[in-house]
């Protein structure tokens, strides 16, 4: 999955494992891609104490994201690579409480042994990624402000500023269809030209016009974000005001080369610098 990617909170269902109860609250859906430590405010962390808590050493727990030149590389799934004793499961109340995790089954069983690495087999909740041949994201700077004549001849005058605000714009080309809509990520021509299971519910368009209509703040990624000690240099956050004007995944994106790739444009976003 190709960078720029786009993320935000969602509820992180409970579930039980070996050693106990984990999740709850809410999470966001990407924090990094590196072999530190999760940040602690991402689904990967949740999956990372959990692991640990039930005896894992040895853990690294991230997202599988690249920034390549491909359309598309799959889903920006979690993997682990950690030693253990013994087998650790995870049991989720629904498969909806386990998709948001990334996984496609109510019962999932990370085996014994030693640098084992895997990978779960949908996205992860509360993210979205063009996955487009190519991504940008660009930001633009303002600057507020009140003026006001100091004399009264009105030759000078006083300048208050009110602060920063950004403009950003996420523009991708030839992004494929069924990472924009529902329909169509369900059906396996598609979904196959994504890399993904028409199963798959997260990591579409549709989704994120959902959340952003909510007043949800998002981070926007067009880099790999490496370390656990996350920065607005890893990250822009901002809200979306243009879901007042437009609400359909139709306003945002057209036909490219119909109808396996569409186009991104006019996705924009306002935040603070």
């Amino acid at each position: 999955m190709n960078y720029p990617l786009i993320t935000w909170q969602v509820a992180a269902p409970q579930f039980t494992t070996t050693a106990g109860t984990e999740g709850g609250g809410t999470a966001w859906g990407y924090g990094y891609s590196g072999t530190s430590i999760p940040p602690a405010d991402t689904i990967a962390f949740i999956v990372y104490t959990a692991l640990t808590n039930a005896g894992a050493t040895l853990l690294t727990v991230g997202y599988s994201v690249e920034n390549t030149t491909g359309p598309s590389l799959g889903p920006a799934s979690l993997y682990w690579d950690y030693d253990a004793p013994s087998p650790i499961t995870f049991v989720f109340s629904s498969l909806a409480d386990a998709a948001v995790y990334g996984f496609d089954s109510t019962t999932v069983t990370f085996p014994s042994g030693s640098n084992i690495f895997g990978g779960s087999q949908y996205n992860v909740a509360g993210l979205w990624a063009p996955s487009g041949v190519s991504g940008d994201v660009t930001r633009t700077t303002k600057q507020r402000a009140a003026v006001s004549s100091s004399d009264m001849s009105g030759l000078t005058t006083d300048i208050v500023n009110w602060g920063h605000v950004a403009d950003i714009e996420v523009r991708s080309t030839l992004l494929p269809v069924a990472n924009a809509f529902v329909w169509y990520a369900q059906q396996q021509i598609y979904a196959q030209k994504a890399q993904r299971s028409v199963n798959d519910p997260n990591n579409i368009f549709e989704k994120m016009l959902q959340a952003a209509s909510t007043g949800v703040e998002f981070r926007i990624y067009e880099q790999d974000a490496t370390t656990a000690g996350l920065t607005n240099a890893n990250y822009l956050e901002a809200k979306m005001p243009a879901i007042v004007g437009k609400s359909a995944a139709t306003e945002f994106i057209s036909a490219d080369d119909e109808p396996r790739l569409w186009s991104l444009a006019g996705l924009f976003f306002r935040g603070n610098t």
